[in-house]
């Protein structure tokens, strides 16, 4: 063999070494049990008189967030109180603290009454008091540990979540849209960062734990388990988030993480489909495929089943892509 000719096949081999692993999806099959606790969770729905309606609406990047103010109000009670200027803390470990999503939520429903009244100062007070709880490293940081339904052990003081680095975003979007501060565009570059770090020290993931073939699907983690739990409702407040930074800040990194977001989005939905309700996270699927984790039903929250109509829809709106249409319609038929 000539010199030339071992270069070449040696450059077919590294080629052939490069060749991405065909995605593998697992099949899904509802068992009867899992038909039966998704049935069960209908009828806890109604009786409950939720409705995704609520929420529905043609989404904007400087609108009302998912109508939050019109539905959204913080009203004191024991486990939440009002500071002098009307944010809202959350009792936890036996004291009240500011919480990085709960702030967030507060400065979307003020920026929501904002588009009303037009009268900017409170949505500003929320959003002020959000930007001073982020770190120098863009992350925002719970002071409080926090158990994950699934876990025994709780995540220490200073964990961080990808659904609140989206939640931000959307907040320092429509900061930004406002007042046009340029301070609003720093904050939200910073957070866009922190959202790319790899879990488990940030909230940036993939669908490994589903299949080791599909490591290259973009997942945000709301909460940082192991395995992942894949948690719908948050994962899709990440990637309004997304949407929001690329349109208001012009980011073509953040419209590029949308893009990918949303391909992950349309290949995972059918996993939360239990046949008459969607489920919370894919526990029922990660936590079954450990040999040394016991395996769990699936989590069916009523309020959630609506949260994903309305973000679903939501994303639609701003992205026409049909999958997520044909499934938020289908989601809602169960419950009527």
């Amino acid at each position: 063999m000539t010199r030339t000719s071992a270069i070449l096949l040696a450059a077919v081999l590294l080629a052939g070494c490069d060749k991405p692993i065909s995605e593998h999806w697992p099949e899904h099959t509802v068992t009867e049990a899992q038909r039966k606790l998704a049935d069960d969770t209908v009828a806890e729905y109604k009786k409950a008189g939720i409705d995704a309606a609520a929420r529905v609406q043609s989404y904007s990047a400087v609108g009302d967030f998912l109508n939050y103010g019109k539905t959204v109000n913080h009203r004191p009670s024991d486990t939440l109180k009002l500071d002098d200027q009307g944010v809202p803390m959350i009792f936890q470990a036996g004291r009240f603290f500011y919480s990085p999503g709960t702030v967030a939520i507060a400065a979307l429903a003020e920026h929501g009454r904002y588009t009303v009244s037009k009268d900017p100062a409170k949505f500003f007070i929320m959003a002020n008091k959000l930007l001073s709880m982020m770190g120098s490293d863009g992350a925002l940081r719970y002071p409080y540990p926090y158990r994950h339904y699934t876990s025994i052990q709780s995540l220490a003081p200073g964990w961080t979540s990808g659904m609140d680095q989206g939640m931000a975003l959307s907040v320092f979007a429509r900061a930004y849209d406002v007042s046009k501060d340029k301070k609003w565009i720093k904050a939200g570059e910073k957070a866009l960062k922190f959202m790319q770090t790899p879990f488990p020290l940030g909230p940036r993931s993939n669908l490994a734990d589903l299949d080791p073939s599909l490591k290259g699907k973009l997942f945000y983690l709301e909460y940082y388990t192991a395995p992942n739990s894949y948690t719908l409702n948050g994962y899709m407040f990440a990637l309004l988030g997304l949407y929001d930074w690329s349109t208001v800040a012009g980011s073509s990194e953040a419209a590029g993480y949308f893009e990918q977001g949303i391909d992950t989005l349309t290949h995972i939905l059918p996993y939360y489909d239990m046949g008459s309700f969607s489920a919370y996270d894919l526990t029922y699927i990660t936590y079954s495929k450990q040999p040394f984790l016991i395996p769990r039903k699936p989590h069916l929250v009523p309020r959630y089943h609506a949260m994903h109509i309305a973000q679903l829809l939501a994303l639609w709106s701003v992205t026409n892509n049909q999958t997520l249409k044909a499934t938020a319609e289908k989601w809602q038929s169960y419950v009527q």
